[in-house]
């Protein structure tokens, strides 16, 4: 099923600069689509010539290698979006992107998007939206290369800890997303992960307080573990 979802677009940030008039001119060129979890939204080797903005929900990029072991290699929320690149040439997807869970996108032809680009402030903001994604990326190829599974752990929730909520004890951190993904994420097995939880909990720098939540108990041992 496809409609119009005007008001999709002003969700995400590169747009939030387009007036009302441009808002509705591509809102008009949106659909609309609902994808299951676990479901394949563009699978790997489809050439992209759309723009895949996320409504509600999950979207992973995710590459398989010839062993089948998988990593997911952008994961994208509510407001995020994806083939942008395709507005520039014909891309070709490296990975399969999957519904991580129940989700729904609005979907822009490339030729909507480029008539929106027009606008030097929006165009301007998809160059500083793709060179934030090119850094993270380049941080995750460098962390997968040169960190130990335990040091990427750190890092993650070190990452997650701004947005945790500060008690007394520690601070309160929740796992967007369940701890099978989040090794997989982290290029490992969720019982390695696991296994790396727990010797940060003896070590007595975290401790688990719910299916996918973690107290941080002492922030700064857990930077030097990220560090080592």
């Amino acid at each position: 099923m496809t409609r119009h979802i005007p008001s999709c677009a002003a969700g995400v940030p590169v747009f939030r600069v387009l007036s009302p008039d441009e808002l509705e001119k591509i809102g008009k060129e949106m659909r609309h689509r609902v994808f299951r979890k676990g479901e394949v939204v563009v699978p790997a080797g489809s050439v992209v010539d759309c723009l895949y903005v996320v409504s509600r929900g999950r979207l992973n990029v995710v590459h398989t290698s010839a062993s089948g072991r998988e990593q997911v290699v952008r994961a994208l929320g509510p407001g995020e979006f994806l083939g942008e690149m395709a507005l520039f040439y014909d891309s070709v997807m490296e990975g399969d992107v999957v519904a991580a869970e129940e989700t729904e996108t609005c979907v822009l032809p490339r030729k909507a998007v480029a008539e929106i680009l027009r606008n030097p402030e929006a165009a301007l903001r998809l160059v500083e939206e793709m060179a934030k994604r090119l850094s993270a990326a380049e941080k995750l190829i460098a962390d997968l290369g040169l960190r130990e599974v335990g040091q990427r752990l750190a890092a993650e929730l070190l990452r997650l800890a701004p947005s945790g909520q500060k008690k007394p004890e520690g601070i309160i951190v929740s796992v967007p997303v369940p701890w099978a993904e989040m090794a997989v994420r982290l290029g490992t097995t969720p019982e390695t992960l696991s296994r790396r939880l727990g010797a940060l909990a003896d070590r007595g720098i975290i401790r688990q307080t719910g299916a996918r939540t973690v107290l941080i108990l002492d922030p700064e041992r857990l930077k030097d573990v990220a560090r080592q």
